[in-house]
């Protein structure tokens, strides 16, 4: 017979525990703060001088510590524990992005400003998102779905904070944009009590299961790269394009942030989906629904503009908890590390060719660019098919 304490004990470990709220909402913040200043790029460019190829250049730069580190800081996560990583890098990260786009002078200021944001971005991906997962218990597609979706409503909200915030204080009031992010910095320091455990210092990295893991790695980074170039590019490049069409400015960020708010949902969406079907049906139904309806806001008018550009959030971001989740199982014994390649290298890479997307913009227009950026999605068909099963 079954003792009512192990059937509640048994219904604890299958939710998420209540801290993942805070989690989630950290990763509200966190996730904003670097997405503050694409919809005020037209504003950018004037004030420091800098053209659409620059523009583009600025994901590429600000990955190299936002996402790159990101693996290493997951593995010093996984062997130190600690609040700093979690507590340490929202508040760095929220201080610094929001005064550099209050007061940079220059395109090399900001440049640098966004490197060291980027620090704090870094060490608060991985080391959350594996205690995310450990506090979801065996729900971990909607554990980690509800942390994705913090991060996806952060992004949805910084466009309209930071033109609402430009048009009311200037640019110089900018600033007031970090007090948020410091002030839950401080709240998840004692949230995390007691702080993490580390893992065992004399654990090996390079392990058999490790090794197989990394067999796998290069497949799905080429997924979630091609995802992220997609995002990146549209991001970077749709506020440019409505500037040079005579848009307001408002009506940009308002686009961004339907783009990001509906793209919650279809995170949400995509790891339920996932856990009943597995991986694969979602990230292929994904690369071509995305491809389809980035052509289809790129040619809409009228009330089609709102349309497809939510569902083009729907179907592009109902991938990232997939592969959160599919990362973490190639690497079960090292999940921070895990997080951060995931997040890391890949999106890193999806920057990168963001890069070449802002030089392509320059020659034949931001419009034209996106729709070679529709195009190039689609190559992530191939690699899902090949994901191992899991």
């Amino acid at each position: 017979m079954v003792s009512g304490g192990t059937i509640a004990a048994s219904a604890k470990a299958s939710r998420p525990s209540w801290k993942t709220g805070y989690y989630t909402f950290s990763h509200f913040l966190n996730d904003a703060y670097p997405n503050l200043y694409p919809a005020l790029l037209p504003v950018l460019m004037v004030s420091m001088h800098f053209s659409v190829a620059l523009a583009g250049l600025l994901s590429s730069i600000a990955a190299l510590t936002t996402q790159m580190l990101q693996p290493l800081m997951g593995l010093w996560a996984d062997r130190v524990g600690t609040r700093m990583f979690v507590a340490g890098g929202l508040f760095v990260g929220s201080l610094v992005s929001a005064t550099a786009l209050a007061f940079s002078p220059s395109y090399a200021v900001f440049v640098a400003a966004l490197l060291i944001g980027g620090l704090g971005n870094a060490a608060f991906h991985p080391h959350a998102s594996a205690l995310v997962g450990e506090l979801s218990g065996s729900r971990k597609g909607l554990g980690m779905s509800l942390f994705m979706i913090g991060g996806n409503f952060g992004r949805a909200i910084a466009p309209i904070a930071a033109t609402t915030t430009f048009l009311y204080l200037g640019r110089h009031g900018l600033w007031v944009l970090a007090l948020p992010g410091m002030a839950m910095a401080i709240v998840m320091w004692f949230v995390m009590r007691p702080a993490p455990r580390p893992k065992i210092r004399n654990q090996k990295i390079w392990t058999p299961a490790f090794r197989q893991g990394l067999k796998h790695a290069g497949t799905l980074l080429a997924v979630v790269m091609l995802r992220n170039m997609a995002s990146m590019a549209t991001m970077t490049l749709l506020p440019i394009m409505w500037h040079h069409l005579h848009r307001p400015l408002s009506q940009s960020a308002a686009l961004l942030s339907t783009l990001f708010l509906v793209g919650s949902i279809g995170n949400m969406t995509g790891g339920a989906i996932s856990d009943k079907l597995g991986p694969k049906p979602v990230l292929i139904g994904s690369a071509v629904l995305s491809s389809l309806f980035l052509w289809a806001f790129l040619h809409a008018s009228g009330i089609g503009i709102w349309l497809s550009i939510g569902l083009l959030g729907f179907s592009l971001y109902s991938t990232g908890s997939v592969v959160m989740v599919y990362g973490q199982a190639l690497f079960p014994e090292n999940k921070g590390m895990a997080s951060g390649l995931t997040l890391g290298i890949g999106n890193t890479l999806g920057a990168l060719a963001v890069g070449g997307i802002g030089m392509i913009a320059t020659r034949v227009g931001s419009q034209e660019a996106l729709t070679i950026t529709a195009i190039l999605v689609l190559l992530s068909i191939p690699f899902s098919l090949r994901l191992k099963k899991i």
